[in-house]
């Protein structure tokens, strides 16, 4: 992939630097005077589902998050937010299939295999749920990912499991 060149990260930075500002209509302003060659970029790609998700406008960060796979398949962060979209288009079983998917290309990542264990509880699929917290412990750290799960509302049924892990 290119890089992008000084000007359009500027933009870029600019962008971002809005939207933290909370100034929706200026980070939209700034992205779309990238120019159009850059707009399928990683960062630009990622920026522009980080503003749809802000303003929670869930099929647009779908289509980008889909369109971030695409372009930057090795990158783990664009399966994460389709899944993510997913949810929040309820779509759960959606998700899980695309978070799958993921795990089967990212095998190693606690991401992953975490948000897996939360769509398998939405799912009240909850063996499966702690199977997959057992994964993302092993990956990423037993007291880390059990300090993230016992404060994740979709983990509550199995809080006392995850409360005995050690």
């Amino acid at each position: 992939m290119t890089a992008l060149s000084p000007q359009i990260a500027l933009q870029l930075q600019t962008a971002q630097e809005l939207l933290k500002s909370g100034n929706i209509g200026g980070a939209r302003d700034a992205v779309a005077q990238i120019d159009a060659e850059f707009r399928e970029h990683p960062e630009v790609l990622g920026f522009r589902w980080e503003l749809a998700a802000q303003t929670q406008e869930w099929e647009t960060a779908l289509t980008l998050a889909g369109r971030l796979c695409q372009v930057a398949p090795e990158n783990e962060i664009g399966w994460l937010w389709q899944a993510c979209s997913q949810i929040e288009l309820n779509r759960v079983p959606e998700a899980l299939e695309a978070l799958l998917a993921a795990h089967a290309k990212f095998p190693k990542s606690p991401a992953i295999a975490y948000n897996l264990a939360c769509c398998a509880a939405k799912l009240k699929r909850y063996e499966d749920a702690f199977q997959w917290i057992l994964k993302a412990s092993e990956t990423g750290g037993r007291a880390e990912v059990k300090l993230m799960a016992l404060n994740d509302p979709d983990l509550d049924p199995l809080l006392d499991r995850i409360c005995a892990l050690k």
